[in-house]
């Protein structure tokens, strides 16, 4: 049973990730817009960005591709892992418990995106939690991380002892 649920949990990371990369893409457009809107800084109406803001569209093009090679790496990682864990469902514990690990390293750069560059980095740095545009983002940010967070918990503390 245990072992279905990794899977599942792993199915839906991968689905986490390619979800929004593949909405992004359909909304390019929009995704680099408020790239660069957060990343100038000009909708905060109380704090000042402390260092330089990010003027350039060529910034703001690297900044939505950090994001979206961040999302399609969830992706990949989390789908990997599931065909991996499907080919050794039925093996030794510790056969499966390395079939689980690209899904553990899934969540860990779903964290380092969500947590690292839209909380530390936007909402530290660029203080997206300033701006009205700001708010949907660290909120769906903080959300994505804590699921991430806790589907590499259960990924990881679970037995595998189950076949």
């Amino acid at each position: 049973m245990l072992r279905s649920l990794k899977i599942a949990t792993a199915a839906f990371v991968a689905l986490l990730g390619l979800l929004h990369v593949v909405g992004n893409l359909a909304n390019l457009e929009a995704a680099m817009g408020f790239v660069g809107v957060v990343t100038a800084g000009g909708e905060q109406p109380f704090y000042r960005l402390f260092g330089p803001p990010a003027m350039s569209g060529i910034l703001h093009g690297l900044a939505l591709a950090l994001i979206l090679l961040g999302e399609l790496t969830v992706a990949g990682l989390a789908l990997a892992a599931v065909l991996m864990m499907l080919r050794s469902r039925s093996a030794e514990p510790h056969l499966f418990a390395v079939a689980t690990r690209p899904a553990v390293a899934a969540c860990a750069v779903g964290m380092l995106l969500w947590f690292g560059i839209f909380i530390i980095v936007g909402e530290g740095y660029f203080m997206l939690w300033q701006s009205e545009a700001g708010a949907g983002p660290i909120a769906g940010a903080m959300r994505y991380g804590t699921v991430c967070g806790m589907f590499m918990l259960f990924l990881l503390l679970a037995p595998d002892t189950d076949r």
